[in-house]
């Protein structure tokens, strides 16, 4: 349930104020927490049209700074009962209580979590609009901060807490963190050329963020990937330094309990209780050679989309492209390495053998003795450009199409993904832009239509 009032105040198209307060209920809080209000105010000042501007009319159409600050609520993905235990009530009597048996229940799924409430972000956003040589060229210049407080997540409970369910560890929604996210955004719009016949239009787009977990009150959290002033979306594992060959170091091999043919990983020195003595990094793999490797929210995300008319023809690509992105791809965990005779390996697979040092994949029939460390080789950068879409289009002329008693007749052809180009060459082939997932395959569509208005 909701409620909001807005006010706007405008002088001569030229001062702008607004401001704007809702109030939002969720039932599913914590009393006390349901409830929460959620102010914004903004300022704008069209300084093109101020007297002082007069010598920069010729060339300057339009030139707008303005200044923003509110407050955002999100429900963080909950739904109905998160603050509720989740039980299995046993169909029959399993325990006996001064001699009277009764019922028994099992805690299963999500574990109640107190004082849930709110995740409320603070937004400022300062931007410049502006319009040049009769609006041929226009865009905005946006720099945003957003300070999150609450963050709703769904935490793995400690089985130290001594609340599993049949032995396992439950999930609980907490408001757990403290969140900034910073960066600039670019727009600009350009009529590159108008004519009779032909026209050219360009729009490009681009966002660089950064985005840190300011405070985390009971310390990182490994199971959720949530590392205090790191991105949430932190990818921690091992990180993959390639293969040992027969070349390398018999004695190295032995220090790091390894043999030709097995994952090299990238080690974190270790350290005596005293944080002296360091061991140089040499030693057996473990858990503790674990590090944050990068992170999947992307550092640039671009956009280019040009559409061109030539008469009754009609052109429009769009590329886009995400730089900065650390991926683990789910296809480059297909091989396994399995000595299994009723396992099969996918062919094709660039695995190592006294031939072939330089392979990327483990030897196979290695698996047993060092499955731990395969998800180092799923782990790459991300960063990728492509093609969206183009579309080409032919309307009929109205001479043609009124004969026949239609208003319009488009006819167009529009091809989606035909074209990507990834950093890492392993993940040529598939598309970055899922994220690495593999639930359905990179896809390339080619789609004919009509566009008909009677």
């Amino acid at each position: 349930m909701s409620y909001a009032f807005r006010v706007n105040y405008n002088y001569k198209g030229r001062y702008l104020l607004t401001f704007s307060n809702r109030w939002d209920g969720v039932s599913w809080f914590s009393q006390g927490h349901k409830w929460d209000s959620f102010p914004a105010g903004a300022v704008a000042w069209r300084f093109s049209d101020e007297e002082f501007m007069e010598s920069t009319r010729d060339w300057l159409n339009n030139a707008k700074l303005r200044v923003s600050y509110g407050i955002t609520g999100n429900s963080g993905g909950t739904g109905a009962y998160v603050t509720q235990s989740q039980a299995y009530l046993y169909p029959s009597n399993g325990v006996t209580v001064g001699g009277v048996p009764v019922q028994f229940a099992q805690y299963t799924g999500t574990f109640a979590g107190s004082d849930l409430g709110w995740e409320k972000s603070y937004n400022w956003n300062v931007g410049l609009d502006f319009g040049v040589i009769n609006n041929r060229i226009d865009g905005s210049i946006e720099w945003f901060k957003t300070d999150t407080k609450g963050l709703l997540y769904k935490r793995t409970v400690p089985i130290t807490d001594g609340i599993t369910g049949w032995g396992s560890p439950l999930s609980s929604w907490q408001n757990l963190a403290r969140t900034e996210n910073h960066g600039l955004e670019f727009t600009i719009n350009s009529r590159n050329i108008v004519s009779k016949d032909f026209n050219w239009t360009t729009t490009l787009t681009a966002t660089w963020s950064k985005e840190k977990i300011k405070s985390l009150p009971d310390g990182d959290l490994i199971n959720e990937s949530l590392f205090e002033g790191h991105p949430i979306k932190s990818i921690y594992s091992w990180k993959y330094a390639g293969i040992w060959g027969t070349n390398d170091d018999a004695e190295a091999m032995k220090n790091f309990g390894v043999e030709p043919g097995f994952i090299k990983i990238e080690t974190v020195e270790k350290f005596d209780a005293n944080g002296e003595n360091g061991d140089g990094g040499i030693h057996k793999y473990s858990d503790d050679d674990r590090q944050i490797i990068g992170h999947q929210n992307p550092n640039w995300i671009v956009g280019l989309n040009n559409t061109f008319t030539y008469r009754d023809f009609d052109l429009s690509v769009f590329m886009m492209g995400r730089f900065g992105q650390t991926i683990s791809s789910d296809l480059l965990g297909y091989y396994t390495g399995e000595d299994s005779r009723t396992k099969n390996q996918i062919s094709g697979v660039d695995y190592w053998t006294e031939s072939n040092q330089g392979a990327y994949y483990p030897r196979p029939g290695s698996a047993k003795a060092q499955s731990k460390f395969y998800p180092s080789l799923r782990i790459v950068d991300g960063s990728f450009v492509k093609i969206k879409n183009i579309t080409f289009g032919y309307t009929l002329p109205r001479k043609i199409t009124q004969k026949a008693m239609i208003d319009r007749l488009r006819l167009y052809f529009t091809a989606y993904n035909p074209w990507i180009i990834v950093n890492d060459s392993k993940l040529k082939g598939t598309d970055p832009e899922t994220g690495g997932s593999d639930a359905f395959p990179t896809y390339k569509q080619f789609v004919f239509g009509v566009n008909l208005t009677l």
